[in-house]
């Protein structure tokens, strides 16, 4: 028997779109600049510094200052705890390998030797 009537078919599943992230640039216009002014200084906090070309052909660059006194407090510390630890190691005889051993004991890592 023949029907005309369409079946019920079963909903296709939504795809659910998937937002990528924009690459960082490293060069903005004054344009970029006053529309996305957010996008620019977070390109400037991650890469340290972005450049900013004007129409007439200027170039400026806009960077991140991130001079903390903590960050230099931290810094200064673990640079005295590695001395330290060198002190110890030559104190109990410890004498770093020459170029030719550090390349023998890179061919035992790599399975060479």
């Amino acid at each position: 028997m023949m029907s005309d009537m369409k079946t019920a078919s079963k909903k296709a599943a939504k795809k659910v779109r998937v937002r990528s992230q924009k690459p960082l640039r490293r060069e903005f216009t004054v344009r970029d600049m006053n529309r996305s002014g957010a996008e620019l200084l977070e390109a400037a906090r991650k890469l340290g510094r972005v450049t900013v070309k004007s129409r007439s052909g200027e170039v400026f660059e806009v960077r991140a200052v991130t001079d903390s006194p903590t960050a230099n407090v931290l810094a200064d510390a673990v640079l005295k705890r590695m001395r330290q630890h060198r002190e110890r190691l030559a104190e109990v005889g410890y004498k770093e390998p020459s170029p030719e051993g550090w390349e023998v004991i890179s061919q035992a890592i790599s399975g060479e030797r």
